[in-house]
């Protein structure tokens, strides 16, 4: 039962990283915030939890009023 739920952790935890890595590499630049785009992948690469949080929380701009889709 434990296996199955520490399996379940590092398989979220590697979806995670694999999403911010892939996010981080298609983001435009006009849209990525305080580090240059490399400054994110090294933080990714050293910090793979750490650097994932903070591209999803810190790195990357909202879309704009113009960019979002509406959904009427």
């Amino acid at each position: 039962m434990t296996s199955a739920l520490v399996y379940a952790i590092y398989l979220i935890v590697a979806v995670l990283y694999v999403y911010a890595l892939v996010d981080c590499i298609r983001t435009p630049v006009q849209r990525i915030r305080m580090l240059p785009k490399a400054g994110w992948l090294i933080i990714m690469v050293l910090f793979p939890i750490l650097g994932a949080i903070a591209w999803r929380n810190l790195g990357r701009r909202s879309a704009s009023a113009g960019d979002r889709v509406s959904a009427a």
